[in-house]
């Protein structure tokens, strides 16, 4: 599936009018962080604003606030300076604290990447933010095809068009219902299927959203969804939209502190394969808006989940074909 233009999903507004908007989120290595920051700001405008050695932002942008980080939150936070206090080491002693901290950035970087973190970006304008990706490849960064050992994602977080639980669970049916397809249109890498970042969500949850049954509150919904033992760690991760339509009720059973609040779906699945000059962010957007399509059309929603379900029960052997060969059929007949 190669596109070049982004594709408009059903929905153009949010519930109060405005023009909905999409954050990036970029994984990648090979270039320092401060090098993209300038990038950055040549491309957008702004100031840049060291915050650590690990994280810098770029503020005042034509689109807001970018900020760039190694992706580790260990390093970020600077965790490891309790730890070597414990063994009565104290880094504030130490007159190059900034080489001791390049050194262990350096070393991070071999196998966690950094990130550009886009501030929300008006469905109209993504264009302009594949200049970013351009610029990042022009000088040499490294994604998720470069090594064996990057399994780097692209993460999307596209504001939610209608914020009611139905159309949120509409939205992930018509997920799980493509998951597969994607999976195999975007050629989802090895290193980012074999780590738990974007795991599927389990059958017997399927089973269960699926049913046409299945019309429950939005606490119920909540509590479902952590009951059937989902983490942050799926291709769509629900939990920032939950923090943001319901925070008392997901923080009784959110473990990790890594979730904050957004009016968004995080849709976690895709590579970040900036390395590749054939690799486009309309493509991933595109196959986004498809899951966005399906959503929306409810009717055909409830007969491919219905459909699902039946074919599940009645197959044994070659599920998986028969199913990507009907969704590749209403996959042609949308495009």
């Amino acid at each position: 599936m190669t596109e070049t233009e982004f594709k408009s999903p059903p929905k153009l507004h949010t519930p109060d009018g405005n023009e909905r908007s999409v954050g990036y989120e970029f994984e990648f290595t090979g270039v320092e962080i401060s090098e993209a920051a300038e990038m950055v700001q040549d491309l957008y405008g702004g100031t840049i604003s060291k915050v650590s050695t690990y994280e810098y932002n770029v503020e005042n942008t034509t689109f807001g606030t970018f900020t760039l980080e190694i992706d580790a939150q260990l390093l970020r936070e600077k965790k490891y300076e309790k730890t070597l206090q414990s063994f009565g080491i104290d880094l504030a002693t130490f007159r190059n604290i900034e080489s001791i901290e390049d050194k262990l950035k350096n070393l991070a970087s071999s196998v966690v990447p950094f990130e550009i973190i886009s501030p929300p970006i008006p469905l109209s304008r993504m264009t302009e933010l594949q200049k970013l990706v351009e610029k990042l490849r022009h000088w040499k960064a490294k994604g998720t095809g470069s090594s064996v050992l990057y399994a780097f994602g692209l993460h999307l977080n596209p504001e939610l068009p209608n914020h009611s639980c139905e159309s949120l669970l509409n939205h992930l049916r018509a997920f799980v219902l493509l998951d597969s397809w994607i999976r195999k249109d975007a050629d989802i890498n090895i290193s980012r299927r074999l780590t738990p970042y974007i795991n599927e969500y389990k059958e017997d949850y399927l089973q269960l959203i699926l049913s046409a049954d299945y019309s429950p509150s939005l606490q119920d919904f909540i509590r479902d969804y952590f009951e059937y033992e989902n983490s942050r760690n799926r291709p769509l991760d629900m939990l920032p939209l939950f923090m943001h339509l319901a925070p008392e009720v997901t923080r009784g059973f959110l473990q990790d502190t890594l979730t904050s609040a957004r009016p968004t779906y995080h849709y976690r699945l895709p590579n970040c394969s900036i390395e590749d000059p054939d690799w486009a962010l309309a493509d991933e957007w595109n196959r986004w808006v498809l899951v966005e399509m399906l959503a929306e059309d409810t009717r055909t929603l409830f007969q491919y989940a219905k459909t699902y379900l039946k074919m599940r029960r009645e197959t044994l052997v070659g599920f998986d074909a028969k199913w990507m060969k009907l969704m590749d059929r209403w996959v042609k007949n949308n495009e």
